[in-house]
């Protein structure tokens, strides 16, 4: 794949030395296949161990995809603007579904590992790690294509600018603070309503301990037996190794064997207080769908209803009807896992963006200002005014103007107000003579 790639590069940025570049790739190609059972053979002979030379072919090929980035990225940039948009679509598609199939790869080869190449893995749980599978593989495809769009492409590369460029240690703290407030605290949510709030919290919290709890049993990272020398004591295995013990019929226990009953609880709650707001709040039902609104709330419900169900008929029916409800139960798990990346649970996945775009909002206060070309006012950053002039072309709008004012991004918003005004009392003037 390596070689193929130069072959391509090699005709686009060298075409004068075409046969000479070629020769030579093609003879580092030949020793590259030639070298790395060599550099192995020697950490075998001299460690005892072959995994130092992985590391060491790693590093270098992490050192080669840099110095490719900073050689030809700017070029790349320049012929991608003059690629035409129904070829560039494709090349996203494409290159989601690379990276959703890396993925997906990189999550089955972690089940089969962590669980001991499925020796703790549970049979009966195999139609949920499928459902996680496909679901694994639709999400990373709908990321991959999203952050390909324009503005949020910009938005990337802009964060991902800053995070290098004002230090990684000081960003990665504002990072972790900003998660803290607007991921797990979620207080900008708190200052539009204190209900709205707390609904999110619970189905927030809710969800977050079913996924923590669920999907390491499904994938056989954790499971548990009885100790030899007591069958009263369970042991906890991770991956495979012991990590804790507890006794049945304690706290301990009853908090992990009915934590997905505590999350189910949580989760209505949340979604009654969203059934309350919706019927009473008039801006909420003006603009609510069935399909974006209230279909994941029913999804949520029924998930929870089940599982709730379940402890029911194992607590207190003696396991009548269990089988049923175990497949009712799983139908809406799955139905809501293939939902999760084309409706509204995708804004999950889409949320820890946001800090990125925090993160660009401070650097552009901090930074110089965009000076309105009009009134010579402060009006916004000019990172953020730059990002919109180069992104704004991209989606099909041409705001260029003859003139001082080269664009009409250069005007602040009062005055693009007062512009508008006076075109169109002008033209009211010439249509009346």
């Amino acid at each position: 794949i390596g070689n193929g790639a130069v072959f391509q590069l090699v005709p686009r940025y060298f075409p004068t030395q075409r046969a000479t570049v070629t020769g030579l790739v093609g003879a580092m190609g030949g020793m590259g296949g030639f070298f790395p059972p060599l550099l192995l053979g020697f950490f075998r002979d001299r460690l005892g161990v072959v995994w130092p030379g992985f590391l060491f072919l790693s590093a270098v090929a992490c050192v080669l995809w840099w110095m490719n980035g900073r050689v030809f990225l700017t070029r790349e940039e320049a012929l991608a603007s003059k690629v035409p948009p129904a070829l560039t679509r494709t090349a996203d598609k494409v290159r989601a579904g690379a990276w959703a199939t890396l993925w997906t790869g990189i999550l089955i080869a972690a089940i089969v590992l962590g669980s001991r190449n499925l020796q703790n893995f549970d049979p009966a749980l195999v139609i949920y790690t499928f459902a996680i599978i496909f679901a694994t593989w639709g999400v990373v495809y709908h990321y991959s294509v999203w952050i390909r769009k324009p503005p949020t492409y910009v938005y990337w590369q802009r964060g991902w600018q800053l995070f290098k460029e004002r230090g990684v240690v000081r960003t990665f703290g504002q990072v972790v603070i900003l998660a803290g407030t607007h991921l797990v605290a979620q207080t900008f949510i708190a200052k539009r309503s204190r209900l709205r709030w707390a609904m999110h919290q619970m189905i927030f919290w809710g969800c977050v301990l079913a996924v923590m709890i669920t999907f390491p049993l499904v994938f056989g990272w954790i499971n548990f037996t009885s100790s030899p020398d007591d069958q009263m004591t369970y042991v906890t295995h991770l991956f495979g190794f012991p990590a804790g013990r507890f006794q049945l019929h304690t706290f301990t226990a009853l908090l992990l064997f009915h934590g997905l009953d505590i999350s189910a609880f949580l989760v209505l709650g949340g979604i009654t207080l969203s059934l309350w707001r919706r019927m009473r709040d008039e801006g909420a039902r003006a603009v609510q769908t069935l399909v974006m609104d209230f279909w994941p709330l029913i999804l949520l419900f029924a998930i929870s209803i089940t599982g709730l169900a379940l402890t029911v008929s194992q607590e207190w029916l003696g396991g009548s009807f269990y089988d049923f409800i175990a497949i009712l139960h799983a139908i809406t798990v799955i139905a809501a896992l293939l939902y999760l990346p084309f409706g509204k649970f995708f804004h999950i996945f889409q949320r820890p963006a946001q800090l990125g775009v925090k993160l660009c909002q401070r650097a552009g206060e901090e930074g110089d200002g965009a000076i309105c070309a009009r009134c010579g006012e402060r009006y916004a950053s000019l990172m953020h005014v730059e990002d919109l002039k180069r992104v704004l072309p991209q989606v099909g709008f041409n705001y260029s103007m003859s003139g001082p004012v080269g664009n009409w991004q250069e005007l602040c918003p009062a005055c693009k107000r007062k512009s508008l005004s006076l075109a169109q009392l002008r033209l009211k003037e010439e249509a009346n003579g």
